[in-house]
């Protein structure tokens, strides 16, 4: 197979998707500078011929008639017109400039979103140019998507070589995840992820799922516990209750890696497994037995949590204790095991069985204006940018540009998004869609899409993949004739061009008086990998598939750290919810039908992703509000009635879609739909935002921030 053809004979060209973590290889046919039809790599060394469905839609994406194809300018009057690239880049570079000599440039911030993690050229070139420029404003979704897992491990720690894979465990207890649906549970489930849950479930996997909604996974389950939502601190305390109670937690290990075993089983000794059912809404023996199924496999087990954890309140202690349960199981890796074969990206490293020790970087640095919190691992925060933008004062944003990501449906509190992204004397937008953030920008790019582009797949330091491989994909297929699509990284670069700054790429200067290739940027981003680009491109099909022995684990080293399973924030979090009474659905002044609102991925989008996508919205035209048969029938409701949904904060509206896989008293619905005029009459297009109903600046997290998107008391009545 060749993606170099003449453009007028059909032909196949190995590559892969970009859509999301998975990286499934596929086989392209290209006719006439068309891709005309999409198939799973049956030859591809980790998805084997699997593809889900969202991933098989890149014709109607890279030839659909929603695609942007030209550079856009904001005119006088509000309207959207053509512009030239380069005439566009000259105004920015203009104001861009003027800011940072009136402000700083810190008033320069850069968006990250998740499709911007997948191009391999414009993760990294954003980081250079904010360099280049001398601002630390750098947002990503990291943020506000599972952002408890970097609080957890700064105040916890980590495991050096991490946690048994899904392949050799024993037991896997699933938080608020569903990685049959979302391929993102890293280094567990990942691509074509039934087969490999299937695979090991043949073998002898038990599975436990903690989730409001019985979902794909929960469906494997052998212990599946349906909480009322935002309870998972609660169960994940009344877990290691009854471990520690019971000794059946890994004493030995604890005494050599673990500090605090004696305090945590005291902040713990009030969530008795019936005050844990009374409080969470299960029932106390399925707890206990869930408690059992866990312990018994103590070597060899793993838990694994996902947005719904993360989104709801608490989820910091939440994240806390659940992995807590791995540390006081032992559930790592030892000294003499293997380990999954090293990622090629990265540079060579010798893993050990030790404790990275906590650090908490977040109080060794200034606090932020914003919700007394500064940095996350070189972030800043996500739930703070509307304020960020809103409020006066030095290191206030005033210019913002936005690579692959709709922040103004996929960041909570929606109104002030809104009014923020309003407020900017410039917004700049990278989309290849007119989506509600492009709506408001200034200026929008409409870049090249997956197969139009050379890439290589994401790296992130740590092998997501049971074996090592990776894959240079060139273009496949030209951007549509007369467009003016471009890669990403083009804008930044053009752009530190214009403003005279100093480049580096790759650990070199990069010399901005030649455009360079995108398979230059490619090899030179490689400085540090075990293999070269002109190696991958060698291998068969350019998919790098060498497995050399694998590493075994090192012992710990002299100067390995420990856990901290008992910090004093985290018991003083523990006291305050032990001192509560157990949570009502709603507030007291909320009619009676009351109900807790959860987020759901969707099957076929990714976030926001594919939405745009016209097969993709043919099968999901809007986000449905899903509800339990019984609920429907206590309220007098039916399947394709419209609804209000009303929380404290805002309300929309919904079409009811029955779901018997949902809790009784629980609704769920997709978070990342709707426009900017939350009108009813458009929600058959475009759907509603949930982020309506959410206020950045009442119910969130201490450290980063994290706003309640998940678990908002609502009621429901026909509209």
């Amino acid at each position: 197979m060749t993606a170099t053809a003449p453009p007028d004979v059909p032909h196949e060209a190995r590559s892969f998707c970009r859509m999301c973590i998975a990286a499934c290889g596929v086989v392209l046919t290209v006719d006439q500078g068309r891709i005309i039809g999409i198939r799973g790599d049956r030859d591809h060394p980790i998805s084997k011929g699997y593809a889900c469905f969202k991933g098989l839609q890149a014709v109607d994406a890279h030839h659909g008639a929603s695609r942007q194809l030209h550079t856009l300018q904001r005119a006088a009057d509000g309207a959207m017109q053509r512009v030239g690239t380069d005439a566009a880049l000259d105004d920015i570079a203009a104001r861009l400039a003027a800011i940072i000599a009136r402000d700083g440039p810190d008033a320069v911030a850069l968006f990250r979103g998740t499709a911007a993690f997948h191009n391999s050229t414009a993760f990294r070139m954003h980081g250079e140019f904010l360099r280049a420029l001398g601002s630390s404003s750098l947002y990503t979704t990291l943020t506000i998507d599972q952002s408890a897992k970097y609080i957890a491990a700064g105040r916890l720690g980590s495991w050096h070589a991490g946690q048994v894979h899904v392949d050799d465990t024993e037991v896997l207890l699933v938080f608020g995840c569903n990685p049959l649906v979302s391929h993102s549970a890293g280094g567990m489930l990942v691509s074509d992820p039934t087969r490999r849950l299937k695979a090991a479930r043949a073998r002898g996997l038990k599975i436990i799922v903690v989730d409001p909604r019985q979902t794909e996974t929960a469906h494997h389950a052998d212990i599946f516990l349906q909480p009322l939502p935002g309870q998972d601190h609660v169960i994940a305390a009344g877990l290691l209750r009854l471990i520690l109670e019971s000794s059946r937690h890994d004493a030995a290990f604890c005494a050599q890696h673990v500090e605090g075993v004696e305090a945590l089983r005291r902040a713990v000794d009030p969530f008795t497994p019936e005050e844990v059912a009374k409080r969470a809404g299960i029932d106390a023996g399925a707890l206990r037995a869930a408690a059992d199924m866990f312990a018994l496999a103590s070597r060899r087990g793993a838990v694994i949590t996902g947005t719904g954890t993360s989104m709801a309140p608490r989820s910091n202690l939440a994240e806390h204790l659940i992995q807590c349960l791995d540390v006081v199981c032992g559930h790592f890796k030892r000294a003499g095991e293997p380990m999954p074969h090293h990622d090629p990206l990265q540079p060579p490293v010798t893993w050990h069985a030790d404790v990275v020790a906590p650090t908490r970087p977040w109080d060794k640095l200034p606090p932020s204006r914003i919700c007394g919190v500064g940095h996350l691992y070189g972030e800043k925060l996500t739930a703070t940018l509307a304020d960020e933008i809103l409020t006066p004062g030095p290191g206030q944003i005033k210019a913002l540009i936005v690579d692959g990501a709709n922040i103004a449906n996929s960041v909570p509190d929606k109104a002030r998004m809104l009014a923020a992204l309003r407020s900017l004397e410039l917004l700049v937008v990278i989309d290849p869609h007119l989506s509600t953030t492009a709506e408001e920008a200034h200026y929008v790019f409409s870049p090249k899409l997956q197969y139009e582009r050379d890439d290589l797949p994401l790296t992130l330091g740590k092998s997501l993949y049971p074996d090592a491989w990776t894959q240079f994909a060139p273009a496949a297929i030209a951007p549509p004739a007369g467009s003016d699509v471009i890669d990403d990284w083009q804008v930044f670069f053009a752009l530190a061009r214009r403003l005279g700054l100093k480049m580096q790429y790759g650990g070199q200067p990069l010399a901005l008086d030649r455009l360079p290739s995108s398979e230059e940027l490619l090899a030179l981003g490689l400085e540090k990998a075990t293999v070269t680009l002109e190696a991958i491109k060698q291998s068969p099909g350019a998919v790098w598939d060498r497995r050399d022995p694998p590493a075994t684990v090192q012992p710990a080293r002299p100067q390995a750290g420990r856990f901290a399973v008992a910090p004093p924030d985290v018991v003083a979090e523990l006291a305050e919810v032990a001192a509560q009474s157990p949570p009502e659905p709603a507030t007291d002044d909320m009619a009676k039908a009351a109900f807790h609102l959860i987020v759901r991925r969707m099957r076929d989008v990714n976030g926001s992703i594919g939405m745009e996508t016209e097969s993709i919205r043919q099968r999901n035209p809007y986000n449905p509000l899903h509800m339990n048969p019984a609920d429907l029938v206590r309220l007098g409701l039916a399947a394709g009635q419209r609804v209000h949904i009303r929380a404290q904060y805002g309300e929309i509206v919904a079409i009811v879609k029955l779901d018997a896989t949902l809790r009784g008293g629980v609704v769920s619905m997709s978070h990342n739909w709707g426009r900017a005029d939350n009108e009813p009459a458009s929600y058959e297009r475009h759907g509603a935002s949930t982020n309506l109903l959410v206020r950045n600046d009442r119910v969130f997290e201490s450290i980063n921030a994290m706003p309640r998107m998940s678990a908002i008391p609502v009621t429901t009545q026909a509209f």
